[in-house]
């Protein structure tokens, strides 16, 4: 398994959904098209020692129970 170097998921190698890369030879595997995008934009910046992951810049709301849902409160 390899680590997707934009999100740190697990990906196999030997078929990565995202696609794979070169850059400094060293191979690269993302989990999806938007990751290698990203890493092949700015790869110094997924690579620094600084970079840790991630974070959604717009994660999904949070669920909501079928009461809330259909009496329009709560939780």
């Amino acid at each position: 398994m390899a680590v997707d170097p934009i999100c740190k998921m697990d990906v196999n190698e030997s078929n990565p959904p995202g696609g794979k890369t070169e850059y400094q030879g060293a191979t690269y595997y993302f989990c999806a098209p938007g990751c290698l995008k990203a890493f092949e934009a700015d790869p110094e910046k997924y690579l620094s020692e600084s970079y840790t992951g991630m974070a959604m810049d717009d994660p999904a709301p949070p669920r909501r129970s079928l009461f809330a849902r259909i009496f329009g409160r709560g939780g």
